[in-house]
């Protein structure tokens, strides 16, 4: 919907909802009223035909202008609008907005900053971003405004700072500056941003206008522009023009990054003919203004490097948390061995075990692998390892355990993560074991012949946190005097070797069949079987390893 924004102190807005709008200063007869008493009773009003908006002068002494030219009056003459167009009842200035797209524009109101487009524009006076200028230029004040802008931004670490005193400082060092603006690109956008503007004269209230043509050839050739008289330089021409603003000189340069990239520009203006730039103020100004562009790179360098080390400390706790969620100690039994050990590929991670006894006679065993890995796996495993530990809290049964586990790792689970999960319950006085696999690698077990096997590899269910109702089936085994299990996560058959080969499942058959019979010994063993065949290279999943049996 289309509004004027009167530009007074408050710049009071007016949304324009049914045609024709009129303009004065009459009260109850007036759509908008503008108290002013060099503002006629009817002074204008805005049509509106065929999606196109248009101001007409009705008579009035004071006469009406669109972007400094004047209505033709006593005409009833209409003339278009487009946003961000100008309009000025007497000394009243106004803003029309429209949402209808005329050119795309950067605005900050109340004097603030607009960026035309203007493709016609030529560029005529010029001097290149070169690091701090040459120094045979004005070198005593190009090193006295480097100093300041050192001294001005010393000790600075927030970026809301830095552009305000850099303005402060440019104003020290031009006191023919009336205005200035520092714009910088939004992050990931080529759209430039207003980031602290000033002027001299606290009344001032016009808004400073820069072809867009001028702007993008200061960031594409790394260039600043000079412009020693703006009311007749072409480059400059916008819908209200140069001399309505009272501009006539100023200067637009780039600020440039550590790598040389433009990452924003600083302009500055003057109302005064009488103190226009000049060339040589260009170049101090490119000078400054490289210094001011390290200093705004170094701060946020600064600040980054606070934020990882602030990250780094936060990451630190966590992996102490979830170390904590793992056991400290497994069960001791006579006759039996258990061991597990986990090793995060980040800070960390989404691997889970756990081991532990549910009363005097039966042994818990839990296993999992959270489809993920990082902050949003360690989430997922603390949870699970809550809801196990509950669980076996009120019941011994696998059946019934597994089917409550998954119901509530359903409720509210994140789309796309789930759990691979085995969930085991060993009772020590007739040694049998009941297991679930719930999508997980199946148990291999080592009997006492050497032989291998994968226990009930096709009864595999669906990994928990996917189907809330279904139904896993239980399996139950005999375990042996000299039968080991092995438990792992994938981490370890898909650990990759610098060439980018797997460890492969074949490598695990082959480690456990030809290894020594102790539990731990086995768990250690093979996890240093895998960094040998990473050979240096980054862990790239998460690595949990548990393995248990009957002595013989």
């Amino acid at each position: 919907m289309p509004r004027i924004v009167v530009l007074l102190d408050d710049e009071t807005s007016y949304e324009l909802k049914k045609f024709p709008v009129l303009l004065g200063r009459e009260h109850g007869t007036c759509d908008i009223v503008v108290a002013n008493a060099q503002v006629s009773r009817k002074h204008a009003q805005i049509v509106e035909q065929g999606g196109q908006y248009f101001v007409e002068c009705l008579g009035a002494a004071n006469r009406t202008a669109v972007n400094g030219k004047l209505i033709e009056q006593n005409s009833r003459c209409a003339v278009p609008l487009g946003h961000g167009d100008r309009i000025k009842l007497g000394p009243v200035k106004l803003r029309f907005e429209s949402e209808l797209p005329v050119v795309e524009d950067i605005t900050a109101t109340s004097g603030g900053f607009e960026v035309t487009d203007n493709s016609s524009a030529t560029v005529m006076g010029s001097a290149a971003a070169r690091g701090f200028g040459v120094f045979e230029v004005r070198p005593e004040e190009k090193l006295r405004g480097i100093l300041k802008i050192n001294q001005s931004l010393a000790g600075q670490v927030e970026l809301t700072e830095i552009a305000p005193r850099i303005l402060d400082v440019l104003f020290d060092i031009f006191p023919q500056a009336d205005r200035g603006t520092i714009q910088i690109r939004q992050v990931g956008s080529d759209r430039l941003v207003p980031v602290a503007q000033k002027r001299r004269a606290e009344g001032d209230d016009e808004s400073v206008r820069l072809s867009r043509t001028i702007l993008m050839k200061v960031l594409d050739e790394k260039i600043g522009i000079l412009s020693a008289d703006a009311a007749n330089d072409s480059r400059f021409s916008a819908s209200e023009s140069i001399s309505s603003l009272k501009l006539h000189s100023m200067m637009c340069v780039p600020m440039l990054d550590l790598q040389g990239k433009p990452f924003g520009v600083i302009n500055l203006d003057t109302q005064n003919p009488m103190k226009r730039f000049t060339d040589e103020d260009l170049e101090l100004l490119l000078a400054v203004a490289s210094q001011a562009a390290n200093a705004y790179e170094n701060v946020r360098l600064l600040k980054s490097h606070l934020e990882k080390q602030k990250q780094d400390a936060e990451m630190k706790i966590a992996r102490s948390v979830q170390k904590a969620l793992l056991p400290d100690v497994l069960p001791e039994v006579s006759g039996w061995f258990f061991y597990a050990s986990y090793d995060a590929a980040q800070a960390v991670g989404g691997d889970y075990y756990d081991c532990f006894r549910i009363g005097d006679h039966k042994i818990c065993l839990s296993f999992g692998d959270v489809a993920g890995k990082g902050v949003p796996g360690a989430l997922i495993m603390s949870r699970v390892s809550s809801v196990v530990q509950n669980t076996m809290t009120f019941t011994d049964d696998v059946a019934v355990a597994i089917g409550r586990i998954n119901r509530h790792m359903c409720h509210n689970m994140v789309a796309g993560r789930f759990v691979t999960y085995t969930l085991a319950v060993i009772d020590l006085q007739s040694n049998r074991m009941s297991m679930v696999n719930a999508g997980h690698f199946p148990p291999l077990i080592r009997r006492q012949d050497g032989s291998l096997e994968e226990f009930a590899g096709d009864q595999i269910g669906i990994p928990i946190g996917i189907m809330d109702d279904y139904e896993y089936e239980v399996v139950e085994r005999e375990i042996a005097p000299g039968d080991l299990f092995l438990l792992r996560t994938d981490g370890v058959d898909e650990a990759m070797a610098p060439d980018g080969g797997l460890y492969t499942t074949e490598r695990v058959l082959q480690f456990f069949r030809q290894s020594s019979a102790d539990t731990a010994r086995i768990g250690s063993e093979l996890l240093a079987d895998v960094r040998k065949h990473a050979n240096g290279r980054e862990q790239n999943d998460d690595i949990a390893i548990m393995t248990f049996g009957r002595r013989q």
